[in-house]
């Protein structure tokens, strides 16, 4: 029975060492938290950006005369030329996608495909599309746009589905999203400029 104890002991040894590893899982590869992570930076940059904007709105509409409550649209829409000549000096080298850049076109992208099916969005795009019209009352072919200049005269305002404002990062109060066509728009309402834009939000919802 001596001989035979360490034998047995040596078995039971060699039996565990062989089946210890099979007992630890692997290891899961954190693939889901580098799209979440990017997400994060990509917001987070935007909202910096949209912040030095504003900053820059903020100290040059401080020196403006004050606005009233008044029925002389002529006095407000002075007060609004004079605001947007001295964003537009400012910011006369801004392009297209100085705020609205790539890494976080592509998340609004996503977002905005996602908030709602598609046939909601097709619904919206086409009531928004049948509101412009030219002078013979025929559906208008959205304005070419670009950085800097004023809200297109015969583009009204659509309708912006408030499940879109809920998926996209909150504005300051002097900006606002905005829809022309297939492009998603940054407003200054007021300066009534058009500060940055995405081509092609909404493409391949239609």
């Amino acid at each position: 029975m001596a001989t035979r104890r360490p034998a047995i002991l040596a078995m039971l040894v060699l039996a565990a060492g062989t089946s210890a590893p099979a007992q630890i899982p692997p290891l899961p590869t954190p693939t889901s938290a580098v799209p979440i992570l990017q997400e994060i930076v990509a917001t987070q940059a935007f909202e910096e950006r949209v912040i030095q904007y504003v900053t820059l709105h903020r100290l040059l509409e401080g020196p403006l005369p004050q606005l009233w409550v008044t029925r002389d649209m002529e006095h407000l829409q002075m007060s609004v030329r004079g605001l947007a000549l001295q964003i537009r000096t400012a910011r006369a080298n801004a392009h297209q996608g100085d705020l609205l850049r790539p890494d976080v076109a592509g998340l609004f992208r996503h977002r905005i495909a996602t908030c709602l099916p598609a046939a909601e969005w097709a619904a919206i795009l086409a009531d928004n599309a049948a509101e412009a019209e030219d002078e013979e009352g025929m559906p208008a072919a959205p304005p070419a746009l670009h950085v800097n200049m004023v809200w297109p005269e015969e583009v009204p305002f659509g309708f912006v589905p408030p499940q879109m404002l809920a998926a996209l990062p909150r504005l300051p109060v002097e900006l606002q999203y905005r829809i022309i066509g297939s492009a998603l728009v940054l407003w200054d309402h007021h300066a009534n400029l058009i500060v940055d834009f995405m081509p092609d939000a909404f493409a391949v919802l239609t």
